[in-house]
């Protein structure tokens, strides 16, 4: 690549970083990356702003649990997206400005076994959804191109999660998703097919955002409330509302993880 490319994401990225400094936003520890909405977790930051930072781009910055958060909603339809990382953005700007793990939340559909209100832990993914945010990445300077995707779900944040979950009675358990293309509800075909290729939820818009933290050098955990069961007639309004008795119980698992997470050691007084 020639010095004086840049390309685009890394020029947006650098534009929304000026965009904080300018804004005197706080560079934050742990960045959650929210396809459920983030108006319940934003309400609970202590000192909380939302920052315009361009690009479309919304940012709620404060403390969560005594511990710098940013709150980043990135629902949304990726055939819909200007380019393909656009949906995944939030997560190249928390890496830039420092944090040190990702909180992947989102809602899903039970491939097998688990009802409605319980929790998944994603230990694994599958993209199924036709589509990589590292598309057209090839010139980026923030991130390789093939990234290590074995580090994307940490184990151990995802055995505190799942402690935490279970400690407050909430039903539990780690899975693979099936990480779909939306917005569509799946085929029963589908779902069988989901099933057949080892996958335990289905989830819609997952995709870009594990796939950016990996290229962003981000690890953490997806926790995914289930709405339904592949085996139950469900319509639209009936996951909306089902999408909204689980938020409170979501939110509430991520409060207490933020506020269980261990410090993070810092990179410059790392032992080499």
């Amino acid at each position: 690549m020639n010095a004086s490319t840049v390309h685009t994401l890394d020029a947006q990225v650098s534009a929304a970083t000026q965009r904080l400094a300018e804004l005197d936003a706080a560079r934050p520890e742990i960045l959650v990356a929210t396809s459920t909405g983030a108006r319940g977790l934003a309400e609970s930051l202590e000192g909380g702003a939302a920052l315009d930072v361009g690009s479309g781009l919304t940012l709620h910055a404060g403390e969560l649990a005594g511990r710098a958060t940013w709150i980043a909603d990135v629902a949304a339809d990726e055939a819909d997206a200007s380019a393909p990382w656009a949906r995944a953005l939030p997560i190249w700007l928390a890496a830039a400005a420092g944090a040190r793990c990702v909180l992947h939340t989102c809602a899903g559909t039970a491939l097998v076994g688990q009802e409605p209100g319980a929790i998944a832990r994603v230990s694994d993914h599958l993209n199924l959804s036709g589509r990589s945010p590292l598309t057209g990445l090839g010139e980026s300077r923030l991130g390789p191109l093939f990234p290590d995707q074995t580090r994307v779900h940490d184990p151990e944040l995802g055995a505190l999660a799942r402690g935490l979950g279970e400690a407050r009675g909430t039903t539990m358990f780690d899975a693979v998703a099936a990480c779909t293309i939306g917005p569509a509800l799946a085929t029963p075909a589908e779902f069988r097919w989901y099933r057949s290729v080892g996958a335990d939820v289905a989830v819609q818009g997952l995709a870009s955002p594990l796939i950016a933290s990996a290229h962003a050098g981000l690890s953490g955990v997806a926790l995914c409330a289930i709405t339904d069961r592949a085996d139950e007639a469900v319509d639209v309004a009936a996951l909306v509302a089902r999408s909204a008795e689980v938020a409170p119980a979501l939110d509430a698992l991520v409060l207490e993880l933020v506020a269980a997470l261990p410090a993070f050691e810092d990179e410059d007084d790392a032992t080499p």
